[in-house]
């Protein structure tokens, strides 16, 4: 399908680049008469197809250009970065996983009428200072 979709854009893109040199060479033409109509018709009809041809394979080499950059920039920009955020996710989670589970013991200390504050020295100080 999709070749037929290029091959049907090439074909159209030959005939607008055909009608405007074959317009453009009669406008120009000193004498129109049937052999000069014959031979600019020819003429521009070569002069289309190897322009069109030119245009396609530069279109398809910017194609695969742009594809190449495409992937280059993914792997050496996007991915690592992707990876430094998923560990630093990583890293908060497990931070407030360890917070939320202290929280958790604290309050069911309290309940049981223990507080960690009062039994454990300030952060900051160590147990034997």
């Amino acid at each position: 399908m999709r070749l037929a979709i290029i091959k049907t854009m090439q074909v159209v893109s030959a005939f607008g680049i055909y009608a405007v040199i074959f317009w453009y060479s009669i406008g120009a033409a000193p004498k129109t008469d049937r052999l000069a109509v014959a031979i600019i018709a020819l003429i521009s009809l070569g002069i289309a197809y190897s322009v069109t041809v030119a245009v396609f394979r530069i279109a398809r080499e910017i194609g695969g250009g742009i594809v190449v950059i495409a992937e280059f920039l993914n792997r050496h920009l996007l991915e690592p970065q992707k990876r430094r955020l998923v560990e630093l996710g990583l890293e908060q989670g497990l931070e407030q996983g360890r917070k939320e589970e202290r929280d958790n013991i604290r309050a069911q200390l309290r309940e049981r009428g223990y507080d960690l504050d009062e039994m454990l020295p300030p952060p900051g100080q160590g147990a034997g200072e």
